[in-house]
């Protein structure tokens, strides 16, 4: 892969201009903390992000799930459509009813053989519980099979049925970090860009908001530094929840720099592990080191599991800072 030349890169930036004071984006540093750009540390690993990943999942890796769709060259997550987010509600309730309301009304479709209507009523509610709950449930849910789970549903129906511009019929985009550009971009209702600036534009913000029943909940966001924009920013909740350490949410934005830092390689996660050789950077880098190609993916979903306990054990022991080295993205005072 090419990368653009406004790709961003650690070690060779353009000095950024510094926000005014008394700004919308001031008023967020107050809410919130700010986190520095930094050199990227490869050994800071947010495990909270890779943790529903299993290794099984990326055995195939032409897969990519619906929710978090991310690979060499772009992380861009979807989130389904209201009908789209209706079919899957149903699809569960379909679930439930072929593999437990459906044996238990056949069971009482043989109460008949203990009265008078003997087997002509056994075949009647048979015949109407066949008719008029198993097959429509079995209907709703056969594409849920066909299609291997939710995850897979929407990218398998493009694939197969419509061009990959007609996404929009199934899912709407929320935002990209284009590691081959450089870019971050949001979007709104229907697929429309409310933004697109350059990385280092923008400022990772941990803002902490009590919630009802006054525990904090806490959102990783990019800002953009020097606009006001209506409509928010990137939030990052969709990886990493709201219940984290501050340190872990160091970790995601540190994962973060390394993906969208061209002079470094893809972040070491399971994810990502199809895409690295097809990163320039990344199997410069692997052939280096001599990294096993399939190092995730050879793993068993248990062995996973007791690798990210402990990598988590091996962060706090050895005292694994969350970032690198700070940067200073500034133009002189």
């Amino acid at each position: 892969m090419a990368y653009h030349p406004g790709a961003y890169n650690s070690r060779d930036f353009t000095p950024q201009p510094r926000p005014g004071k008394n700004s919308w984006h001031e008023s967020l540093y107050r809410r919130g903390k700010r986190f520095a750009y930094t050199r990227a540390d490869h050994n800071s690993i947010a495990t909270s992000v890779i943790r529903g990943y299993k290794s099984s999942v990326h055995e195939n890796s032409a897969e990519v799930g619906i929710d978090l769709y991310w690979n060499q060259n772009r992380l861009e997550p979807y989130t389904f459509t209201s009908w789209l987010g209706f079919y899957l509600f149903m699809a569960g309730l379909a679930k439930f009813t072929l593999w437990f309301a459906t044996p238990l009304l056949f069971l009482i479709s043989l109460l008949p053989l203990l009265g008078d209507h003997g087997w002509g009523g056994v075949i009647y509610i048979f015949s109407n519980v066949l008719l008029y709950v198993t097959l429509p449930a079995l209907v709703i849910y056969t594409p849920m099979c066909l299609f291997n789970g939710p995850k897979w549903l929407v990218n398998g129906v493009v694939d197969k049925f419509f061009k990959i511009e007609h996404l929009s019929l199934f899912a709407r985009k929320r935002f990209i970090l284009s590691r081959e550009t450089g870019m971050v971009t949001l979007y709104g209702k229907g697929n429309r860009v409310i933004f697109s600036h350059p990385f280092i534009e923008f400022d990772c913000i941990l803002m902490s908001n009590p919630n009802h029943q006054g525990l904090l909940s806490h959102h990783l966001k990019l800002v953009h530094r020097y606009h006001n924009y209506s409509e928010g920013a990137i939030g990052l909740g969709s990886m990493c929840g709201m219940h984290l350490s501050q340190e872990e949410y160091l970790r995601v934005w540190n994962m973060i720099q390394q993906y969208m830092d061209v002079s470094q390689p893809l972040p070491d996660i399971p994810i990502l592990e199809p895409f690295r050789e097809q990163d320039e950077t990344t199997a410069t880098h692997d052939k280096k080191t001599g990294r096993n190609p399939t190092y995730w993916r050879e793993m068993s979903d248990e062995d996973y599991a007791k690798k990210l306990d402990e990598i988590i054990v091996w962060q706090r022991e050895e005292h694994i800072p969350a970032t690198g080295p700070e940067l200073n993205i500034f133009e002189s005072a």
